[in-house]
């Protein structure tokens, strides 16, 4: 009868060894959200381990184990599980409620290769370097990183630092599935029945052998994997599932985690969702319970938008031109600034309540952080920048980051390669510093205008928010008319003579126009499960009125205004007029008695990434006033 796979604690040998706490002290030094850090980590482990052209599946989930399955990982994981003083997993399966919390990938090659470390693999050695060893690295050309201390950040989000590992490899010409639980700890010092001993910290459960803990195999660890509810994999697939034993979320309930799982996903790993409803190298879900937690695209999140139209416009070379090496390649851009400060993960990653940031990368195409530059001299505009390492430039940079991969650290090169990487980030700090300085636009007369002469126009901006489908939008007091047009005092005009709105006050009188009042600058509201932009007014004078409204677009990369949109391009749009009852009036022109003092509520439906300029006319019918 086959014995139940069972714990072992792994002792020092004669020749010593790493003790198990510098795994987790070499991360537990970055200042980045353990879970943060998890979710960075394992994607590149994935992107790493990716076979062929096909894109990478990476899921993350978190499930509450139920009354049928806790039972089981109870009674697996426990026996001959380590005293409490050793490791707490005794103490997380004892919960009233146990939580697992799953990383996989697929369309990756496993962890294959030799399951012993003292074997010289004849190819992969995928196995041996996550599970066996601590802190080696490999010839990961074109990948991201290694299996060093990075994949400590599984043990390092769970309680008792216990993960199980599943995957399925090829060995040969066969596929095999092979289950091993690992857990890593403090080293200490005990007696045991063969006197006292000293243990390296790490345990591993499995199949005890010589000494030696080896992982299930074939059709053994497809069973117990089945037991412990961890899905299998397809007959034909290969991949990896690591699964984390009582996940510490910090202060977060389930939702939020997941929630900060999704932005910290978007803000890191973005460039692997690109292109954005195509043939994107890796597909990104996340689950609660079974239950999808959406994942938006990248230009679905404001505040990173601009981001990805630097990304799309990478035309300017950083070289070193005495050495005569390309270091990378750089877009910039500016825009108007979304309203509020970006999401708590953005933050984390360099991103300040103000965007004006380069994204550095490496030829891998993951965010490695968000570096900071001047802030833009307007408050209501900004800029984003991605530089992009030149292949021949990353075995460089890739020296220079840490164990969490989050930083360029460049002072601890040497000689040329130190010289590379400074004057790369100097050449940075000059297009930053280039973008956040005035400088002429045109606007649509096609005449330069200087963005210090703008101030009146960006001091009435009002930052959008993400609505449904993605769309943001920016809202602008209405300084222009109709058509966007400026007359030669540096005054609108609205075609008919009459000048533009004051927020001030009420709206000037025409040959037949009726006074308005804004009453406040355009702001954002849900209406039937839509982002809108509200402008609220009151209509001054008495008697019947038909009142329409007049809307504009700009482009938000541009900072200046269209009169005609492209052809095709998304307009926005009247949805309706709501009285202050709540009643809402769904028609293009509102026929309404003036005078009274009723507030109306203008409803527009803004078009994607672009400003819209409301203005509110008012004129009185026949036989009014």
């Amino acid at each position: 009868m086959t014995t139940s796979p069972r714990w072992l604690s792994e002792l020092y040998g004669p020749g010593g060894g790493g003790a198990a706490e510098g795994m987790l002290r070499h991360l537990d030094a970055t200042e980045m959200d353990p879970v943060s850090l998890l979710v960075r980590e394992s994607a590149q482990n994935s992107w790493d381990a990716r076979v062929g052209d096909g894109p990478v599946d990476y899921r993350i989930g978190l499930r509450t184990l139920g009354p049928s399955e806790a039972p089981v990982w109870r009674e697996l994981l426990s026996e001959n599980a380590p005293s409490v003083e050793h490791l707490r997993l005794r103490s997380s399966l004892a919960r009233p409620v146990v939580r697992v919390l799953t990383v996989t990938d697929t369309g990756t090659r496993g962890l294959g290769g030799p399951t012993r470390a003292d074997v010289v693999p004849d190819g992969e050695s995928d196995f041996v370097s996550f599970v066996r060893k601590t802190g080696s690295s490999q010839d990961l050309s074109s990948r991201g990183g290694t299996y060093g201390y990075g994949k400590a950040v599984f043990h390092l989000v769970s309680r008792p630092h216990t993960v199980l590992v599943h995957t399925r490899c090829r060995v040969g010409r066969r596929y095999e599935t092979r289950l091993i639980g690992w857990a890593v700890h403090e080293s200490y010092s005990t007696d045991t029945v063969d006197g006292p001993k000293t243990f390296t910290g790490r345990h591993y459960w499995g199949r005890v052998q010589d000494g030696y803990v080896e992982p299930l195999v074939g059709e053994e660890a497809d069973e117990v994997a089945r037991k412990l509810g961890l899905k299998a994999f397809p007959v034909d697939c290969t991949g990896t599932t690591v699964a984390i034993v009582d996940p510490d979320l910090g202060e977060r309930d389930d939702a939020e985690a997941m929630q900060w799982i999704v932005d910290v996903m978007i803000w890191n790993l973005w460039p692997k969702m690109l292109p954005e409803g195509g043939d994107a190298p890796m597909r990104f879900t996340v689950t609660r319970d079974g239950v999808e937690v959406p994942v938006p695209g990248p230009s679905d999140v404001p505040h990173l938008r601009p981001f990805l139209w630097a990304h799309g416009e990478m035309d300017r070379v950083v070289e070193h031109k005495r050495l005569g090496r390309t270091l990378g390649r750089m877009g910039v851009r500016k825009f108007i600034a979304p309203a509020g400060p970006p999401p708590k993960a953005a933050q984390e990653a360099g991103v300040g309540d103000r965007l004006h940031h380069t994204c550095l990368m490496r030829p891998v195409d993951l965010v490695v952080r968000y570096l900071a530059g001047p802030p833009f001299y307007e408050e209501h505009g900004g800029y984003a920048a991605v530089f992009r390492a030149d292949p021949g430039m990353d075995r460089v940079f890739a020296a220079t980051e840490p164990a969490s991969h989050d930083n360029w650290m460049v002072d601890r090169l040497q000689g040329e390669d130190r010289l590379l990487a400074k004057h790369a980030l100097r050449r940075i700090a000059d297009a930053m510093k280039e973008a956040s300085a005035p400088a002429a636009v045109v606007n649509t007369a096609g005449d330069g205008v200087s963005l210090a002469g703008m101030s009146k126009l960006m001091a009435g901006l009002m930052a959008g928010a993400a609505g449904q489908g993605g769309s943001a939008v920016f809202a602008v007091e209405s300084d222009a008319g109709a058509d966007g047009r400026w007359s030669d005092a540096g005054r609108p005009t609205d075609g008919e003579g009459s000048g533009a709105a004051d927020r001030s006050g009420p709206r000037g009188q025409g040959r037949r126009g009726a006074r308005v009042r804004y009453l406040d600058d355009p702001f954002h509201d849900i209406v039937d499960g839509k982002t809108v932009l509200v402008q609220r007014f009151e209509l001054l004078d008495v008697g019947d009125q038909a009142v329409r409204a007049r809307l504009a677009v700009a482009l938000s990369g541009a900072l200046g205004r269209e009169g005609e949109p492209p052809k095709g391009a998304s307009v926005p749009t009247v949805l309706g007029w709501r009285s202050d009852t709540g009643e809402v009036h769904t028609v293009a022109e509102l026929h309404v008695a003036g005078g009274d003092g009723s507030i109306w509520s203008l409803l527009v439906r803004p078009a994607p990434d672009t400003v819209t300029d409301i203005a509110v006319t008012s004129e009185r019918k026949d036989g009014s006033g």
